[in-house]
Parts: C-alpha cells; structure tokens; sequence
C-alpha cells in the first residue's frame, strides 16, 4: 500500500499534550525493562525491533520539537511510527489527531485503517477503507483488508458479497490475490510468486502476506501463522514488511492465549 502525500498544513491548539509526553516516559524505560525485569540483553533484541524502537523515538523528539506548531502531517508521521513499532492504540490516537486537525487527510490513511483492524474496531476499520477506495481504487491490498475486516466483523460470506472491486493492479500477485478473495484455492498465487520471484522478489513477500491474511479470515490459523512468518521473515524494512511481522506476532499471540486456556480447561 502506498503512503499518503505529506501535504496537511493546519496548525495543532495545543494538542500535543499528555499522548507525547506519555510516550516519551515509555520509550524511556524500553531498555531498562528490556535489560533488569525480562533477563533479555540488547544482543537478544531482533534488528528489526532495535530499527522501529529508535524510529519511534526519534519521530516522538522531532514531535516534541514541533510542539503547538505541528502539523496533521506531523501526527501521521508519529501515528506511522506508532504503528510499526507495535503501539496500536497511541497510533490511532495519533491518526485520529491529524483527521482532527485535517479532515480531507481521512481517506488517504490506509495505515488508520490497519490500525483499526489491530484494535479490532472492524466497522471502523471497514468504513476506512470504503473511503480509501475513493481516492485509490486500483489497490487490491485495500480490498483485502477491507475484506479481512467483513469477514472478522460479519462473516466470510459478506465479504465475498461485499469485496471491493481493484482494477488494473499490476503488481505480481495482485490480480491473483483479488480472484483468491473470491474464493477457491491458493495454487494460482503460489505459481505467480514462483514465476515472478527472480525478477520481482517483493512478490513473494506479498504473496505470503496476503495468503495469511486470507487464512486468518478463512479461520485456519496455523496457515495463516505459516504465510505470516514466512512474509515476516524478510529482510526487507518498508511500511508493510513491519506491518507483517506485527501481524504474524499478533497471530502468534492469540495461539498462545489459545492454548494457555486450553491446558486450564
């Protein structure tokens, strides 16, 4: 998916406040809980946790910097870095500050729109991405998470029926993810991710992405938590690589709560 255009220019009244400050404290004792209550040494912390942890607080200075002159723009940029790094609910506290401040910024978050799956707001997160439809309507990513969302919210069926049309997207597999959507089996992605993979090797991250995707609002959780481990395993460092690997941790989280209740049961 691709990011909004930094172009909101509204003034914050003083909105800033408590939510930075709050984050401030917390990115202030990450590693000294890492290091004195959980036993973890900062050579078992992954690359990729260390990345986002010091994007976050960098994006928390520069938006302490801005104080009561930041922007919508500057909230996205905190509400990205939120996102990524794990802190869903101050992320969508943050996107709902740049709507706030700049209302036409709405449909151009998709990235809300995740967040709001991750918080399991999926009417929410269903309507969000009926708007991004209107301003981005070749983008099969957003019909899937749309779709994810009618199927986690109502059922599997309605969101077949109300699957969002993506037209002309390019992008290997897209085309072949929108007709998955629709029902059948995954051979199709499979073999376009295979073919593709030398040349455009995004593909395969996507692919597997969004096939755990399509499991998890199938309901088959161990697939789901295959294709999102092996979409998380890349290398790579961009927007939805990171929303990945929190996917599959998500996942992961909900099996061993799953399992927990079952030994006590």
């Amino acid at each position: 998916m691709r990011l909004a255009p930094d172009r909101f220019g509204i003034p914050v009244q003083s909105l800033a406040g408590c939510a930075v400050i709050r984050l401030a404290i917390s990115l202030t004792g990450i590693w000294l809980a890492i290091g004195s209550t959980s036993g973890i040494t900062a050579a078992d912390v992954s690359p990729h946790h260390v990345r986002l942890q010091a994007a976050l607080q960098r994006a928390v200075q520069a938006h302490q910097a801005a104080g009561d002159q930041a922007v919508a723009s500057d909230w996205i940029r905190l509400g990205d870095a939120q996102l990524r790094s794990g802190q869903v609910d101050d992320a969508i506290e943050s996107f709902e500050q740049a709507i706030q401040l700049e209302l036409r910024s709405k449909p151009y978050l998709w990235q809300y729109g995740i967040a709001l799956f991750f918080a399991n707001r999926l009417d929410d997160g269903r309507r969000l991405f009926e708007q991004h439809r209107q301003v981005n309507p070749n983008d099969v990513e957003n019909a899937a998470w749309h779709f994810l969302c009618v199927a986690k919210s109502k059922s599997l069926a309605e969101a077949r029926r109300m699957l969002l049309p993506a037209p002309d997207d390019a992008r290997t597999p897209m085309q072949e993810v929108l007709e998955r959507l629709k029902g059948g089996d995954d051979k199709d992605i499979l073999h376009a991710i295979d073919a593709a993979t030398v040349d455009r090797p995004s593909a395969r991250f996507y692919g597997q992405l969004y096939l755990g995707l399509i499991a998890d609002a199938e309901g088959h959780r161990a697939a789901a938590s295959e294709h999102l481990n092996a979409a998380a395993s890349t290398s790579a460092t961009h927007y939805m690589a990171d929303v990945a690997r929190l996917y599959a941790e998500r996942i992961a989280a909900d099996q061993g709560d799953t399992a927990k209740a079952n030994r006590l049961d």
